[in-house]
């Protein structure tokens, strides 16, 4: 467990996954088939790794696959909550780790995916390299991290985060909690037909940009003090992750994000990537 100053990270997560267990079986089920492309079925006689599996919400999904194995590690306490999560599903391990120096031999994962998590960590790109050296010849790693935005947003976003990111959670997410009807109020403005009401709706987004729009409040509390709360939270373009997927030499890179497929109104969409390694490679 060597860090990278990630002691924050893992506060934030053991704290959040701990505290807020947001299963939500027809929307983790849906999510988790569009941002990996893969079916339930798809997995089956895998080796599978959730890599950043948080409360286990994906991973839970996963288990209930019939895969060989369903591998989940975490940085944080989360791992805590995800074995309560997957209690008594078969063929499941959870593992503390770091992705940065992932304790797994090269070549180990038929699949791969990770949901949200690279973009939280001190450095994606080698996060990313260091995930795609454990897929077998023929396996697939799947990614999603946050788009870059347009130049004001990123100020906004940047210019919010250096205030929330150096909060004590103790008082961020009370802070989050008190947000939370905020978020339902931009969604019903936004949503609104007559013009002035969706551009104020706008304006509030803007100035609250990190306050989820979730239409679960408790998922609501949960996304805005993971936006609010991680030192790291890095945002990327489809090129750079793209080049990702071409220096760790996968091939039938898939954009799953093209088609815009979210649950419910107001979901994140971001830079949502597959690929898989060529059969008879080796891992780089």
């Amino acid at each position: 467990m060597l860090q990278d100053d990630q002691s924050r990270t893992q506060s934030t997560y053991g704290l959040q996954w701990n505290r807020y267990r947001i299963v939500r079986d027809d929307e983790d089920r849906a999510t988790f088939r569009h941002r990996t492309g893969l079916s339930e079925d798809a997995l089956a006689g895998k080796v599978v790794l959730d890599a950043g599996c948080g409360m286990g919400r994906y991973l839970r999904i996963a288990a209930g696959s019939p895969a060989r194995l369903v591998v989940g590690i975490d940085l944080s306490r989360a791992v805590e909550a995800a074995r309560d999560v997957t209690r008594g599903l078969p063929r499941v391990a959870i593992v503390r780790g770091d992705l940065l120096r992932p304790p797994f031999a090269a070549g180990g994962f038929d699949v791969i995916y990770s949901l949200g998590v690279l973009d939280h960590t001190p450095d994606p790109r080698r996060a990313f390299l260091e995930l795609a050296r454990l897929l077998r010849p023929g396996g697939v790693i799947a990614i999603w991290v946050y788009p870059r935005e347009r130049r004001i947003v990123e100020a906004i976003m940047n210019a919010q985060r250096v205030v929330s990111t150096r909060l004590p959670l103790g008082v961020l997410e009370p802070l989050c909690r008190i947000a939370a009807p905020i978020g339902g109020l931009k969604r019903r403005l936004m949503a609104s037909r007559w013009r002035p009401v969706e551009r104020l709706g706008v304006a509030l987004h803007l100035a609250t940009i990190g306050v989820s729009m979730h239409p679960d409040p408790e998922v609501r509390v949960c996304d805005t003090l993971d936006w609010y709360a991680p030192r790291y939270l890095s945002r990327h373009t489809h090129a750079e992750v793209a080049g990702w997927f071409a220096e760790a030499g996968l091939v039938e890179v898939v954009d799953l994000g093209a088609g815009g497929s979210v649950f419910h109104e107001g979901q994140g969409i971001g830079i949502n990537l597959s690929g898989r390694r060529p059969a008879g490679s080796s891992a780089r």
